[in-house]
């Protein structure tokens, strides 16, 4: 794949995760105890409450900036995300001429390059794979926090809480600040390299009931690239099929 339809497709999931891995560390054992007045388990489900994948959301109107990759610059972004888990991405460029649209339904992705007339397609699993990165990478990129059965308490004080959660291939080391009950920054480790992925997460949004972080910033300090999403308008709940369909281009396997 040419690296620049490479980046435009990293660009449409606000994956930049380029061989998306992180520092090889190992896990913190160090546990405060929370504030009296603070229940662990009151903030992990009132955090969970707040996730936004499970039942889909759509993107109405966003944009993505680059800086530090083969493809800089401000483009505009429509996104849906159904229950199902199926997804569609469309990354614009001036006047909403669509550039590069990603779809991935069921075990089928597929990136359609519209400058170029090409289409690279795959199986999810194996791309994401070789890519490093883990399966539920939605739920990552948009904030949301696992199960507290999956996650581990590393510190806690009056302001925020700070867990661990992942497996022999990925961790992520998460920090939920208590006055947005929302993911507010992690770090997302791959034990396969050693470069290192800083999300923050702001401008907290409600969209039915559901608080989302309208700006999301992303950042790799070894390769020095920036990304930057920002969500001008998304409406939470998304049930409609998101269809494979393809144009007739010439096909290539990712």
């Amino acid at each position: 794949m040419p690296e620049a339809v490479k980046y435009a497709v990293v660009i449409s999931l606000i994956l930049l995760m380029t061989g998306c891995a992180a520092m090889k560390k190992r896990r913190t054992t160090v546990k405060d105890e929370l504030a009296a007045d603070v229940s662990y388990s009151a903030v992990m489900r009132g955090v969970t409450s707040n996730n936004i994948t499970g039942r889909g959301f759509e993107i109405r109107k966003g944009s993505i900036e680059l800086e530090g990759t083969e493809v800089e610059g401000k483009f505009g972004l429509l996104a849906r995300l159904n229950s199902k888990g199926d997804f569609y991405g469309s990354v614009r460029g001036p006047l909403g001429i669509e550039l590069v649209r990603i779809l991935m339904v069921g075990d089928d992705i597929a990136v359609i390059d519209r400058f170029n007339r090409k289409i690279y397609i795959g199986k999810k699993e194996m791309v994401l794979r070789k890519n490093g990165m883990p399966s539920d990478f939605m739920t990552i990129i948009f904030g949301d926090i696992p199960e507290e059965d999956d996650v581990e308490m590393i510190s806690a004080d009056r302001n925020e809480i700070v867990v661990s959660s992942g497996n022999e291939d990925f961790n992520r080391l998460i920090t939920i600040c208590l006055d947005y009950m929302k993911v507010c920054n992690q770090r997302i480790n791959a034990n396969v390299s050693d470069n290192e992925i800083y999300m923050q997460f702001g401008k907290f949004s409600v969209s039915g009931g559901k608080k989302y972080p309208s700006e999301i910033m992303m950042e790799e300090r070894e390769k020095m690239f920036h990304v930057k999403l920002s969500i001008d308008e998304l409406i939470y709940g998304y049930d409609s099929d998101i269809e494979f369909r393809l144009p007739s281009y010439k096909k290539e396997s990712f």
